[in-house]
C-alpha cells in the first residue's frame, strides 16, 4: 500500500507552539523508529522548514529518504519563507506533483 504524508506545519497541533516542535521531533523520530516507510512525504507552508538547515528533524527526514521515501518541500512556501538556497533534504515540489501524491495514494495522512 502507498502512503504519504503531507506536514503542513513545522510544529503539532494547536496550542503551545514550542510543545508543537517538540512533538512534531518526536512523532518523526518514532515514525522512523517504526520501521515504515511512507512513499513521500510533502512538506507545505511553515512544514518546509523541518527540510532546510537547521532543523531538528534533518536526521529523521535523511533516513526516510534514505529508505526510498521521496521528500519534497513545496516551491511556493520555500519562496515565501525565502528558504530556496536553504534545503538539505529532499527537493522542491510542485502542487501538481501534490496532487498526484494524492491520487496515487492508497492513504494520505496530513500532519500539522
Amino acid at each position: 500500500m502507498k502512503k504519504y504524508l503531507m506536514i503542513n506545519s513545522e510544529s503539532l497541533g494547536q496550542g503551545d507552539y514550542e510543545l508543537g516542535k517538540t512533538l512534531m521531533k518526536k512523532f518523526l523520530h518514532t515514525a522512523v523508529a517504526s520501521g515504515e516507510t511512507p512513499e513521500g512525504i510533502a512538506l507545505l507552508n511553515s512544514g518546509v522548514k523541518l527540510a532546510c538547515e537547521g532543523s531538528p528533524v534533518l536526521d529523521e527526514l535523511r533516513s526516510f529518504e534514505e529508505r526510498g521515501a521521496k521528500i519534497s518541500s513545496c516551491i511556493t512556501c520555500l519562496e515565501f519563507y525565502d528558504l530556496l538556497d536553504k534545503v538539505a533534504v529532499g527537493i522542491q515540489g510542485t502542487m501538481s506533483l501534490y496532487v498526484q501524491y494524492m491520487f496515487d495514494a492508497d492513504d494520505t495522512f496530513v500532519i500539522g
